[in-house]
This record gives structure tokens, C-alpha cells and sequence, in this order.
């Protein structure tokens, strides 16, 4: 049976469709069999993958990626019947009637944040709402994007208090120019690999 993980945030800018793609493309150097769907309105990733094809036409796509469709409970129980494979669902930041079926399903939810008061403070109202719909995937906090020179003095705080909402905080993904220099169809870059293993090993504990 598919692992479903849902990668969201009820906050937008914190890297949810970059840290899609680069997971991605780490499971497939990892030898694991992945698929794409991209739930956000913005369908970053299907046009990043449409636009990489159109530049480099004959190259064979590493993993598919799939639009979301209008009957997302349909889509999520044939996922899930794909076998040995990981499903990765690129979600906007809100939670509405047509996105619920994804979040229900999921095995996994990686919740992307960084440290800065209005992102917590989304996060946060982003937790209550999973609450509030009685999603039981398992919440996977990832800092995501930081400044290492720059250290927020309440980190440990956050995370405890993350901790205390029934989840789990993964090893962060600094803020580095090759994180942010993503590819759809391309091989991930041995500096990639290495900023972005830990959490995904972190995940891959969880899900199995």
C-alpha cells in the first residue's frame, strides 16, 4: 500500500512546494518508487515540470506528477492501492472541503516552518484546524529554510511546544542556495542530498 505524505502549512513562503520537489528527488536516489500531486492553486510543481520538459524535450521524468482532481477521496483510495511507493501531496495553505480526503489519508503530514512570530502564530492556527477536523496523520514539524547565522532565542521553546501538540520536530533544512536551486527532472546534487537527508530519513522512521 502507498505512504501518503502530505507536505502543508496555513502559511505561505515557507518552502512547501521546493521542499516537495527536493524530497522527491531524494526518495528516487534512495531507489524508492514516488509520485507528485500538486494540490496547490499555484501548481508550481506541474508547471515546473511542464516548462523543464518543453526546454529539454526526450528527457525522462523521474517521477510523475498529478494534478488534483475534483474528486480528491477517488484519487486518494486508488494511491493508495499503488503499492510499494510514496505519494507526496504539495498542498496551498488552507484546509477546505476539497482538500480534506488528502489530509484524512495521510500517513504522514511534514508541516514546513520557520521561526519568525507571524509563521508560528500560522502555524499554530494551521494545528487547531487539523484538530478541529479530526485528522490523526502523524505531524511532522520541519524548520525549513534557516538562517544559521541568524538564532532565534525561543527555538526550543517552539519545538516543545510543537511537541505538546502530539508531534514531532525533524532535523532543519538550512537556508542554502543549492536547497532553493530545485529541478523536476534532474538528479539531486550530492549538496542537496546532504541538506535535506535527515529530515527525510526522519520521515521515512515514521512512515515506514
Amino acid at each position: 500500500m502507498a505512504k501518503i505524505i502530505v507536505i502543508a502549512n496555513g502559511k505561505g513562503g515557507t518552502g512547501k512546494s521546493t521542499i516537495t520537489v527536493q524530497f522527491a528527488n531524494y526518495l528516487t536516489s534512495i531507489g524508492k518508487a514516488v509520485a507528485v500531486l500538486d494540490a496547490d492553486e499555484g501548481q508550481t510543481v506541474m508547471d515546473m515540470r511542464a516548462i523543464e520538459l518543453k526546454n529539454n524535450p526526450g528527457t525522462e521524468a523521474p517521477w510523475p506528477v498529478w494534478k488534483a482532481t475534483q474528486n480528491a477521496q477517488a484519487f486518494m483510495d486508488r494511491a493508495k492501492d499503488m503499492g510499494d511507493c510514496y505519494v507526496l501531496v504539495d498542498c496551498p495553505g488552507t484546509l477546505n472541503e476539497n482538500l480534506l480526503p488528502y489530509f484524512k489519508s495521510a500517513n504522514a503530514i511534514v508541516v514546513p516552518f520557520r521561526y519568525d512570530d507571524v509563521v508560528i502564530m500560522r502555524t499554530m492556527d494551521f494545528m487547531k484546524i487539523l484538530e478541529l477536523a479530526n485528522i490523526e496523520g502523524k505531524r511532522l514539524f520541519l524548520p525549513n529554510l534557516i538562517n544559521v547565522r541568524v538564532k532565534n532565542p525561543n527555538e526550543e521553546v517552539i519545538k516543545d511546544m510543537f511537541r505538546k501538540r502530539g508531534g514531532a520536530v525533524l532535523p532543519q533544512i538550512n537556508d542554502l542556495v543549492a536547497v532553493q536551486r530545485i529541478s523536476t527532472i534532474r538528479p539531486i546534487e550530492k549538496a542537496q542530498k546532504k541538506a535535506v537527508g535527515l529530515s527525510v530519513d526522519g520521515i521515512l522512521n515514521v512512515v515506514g
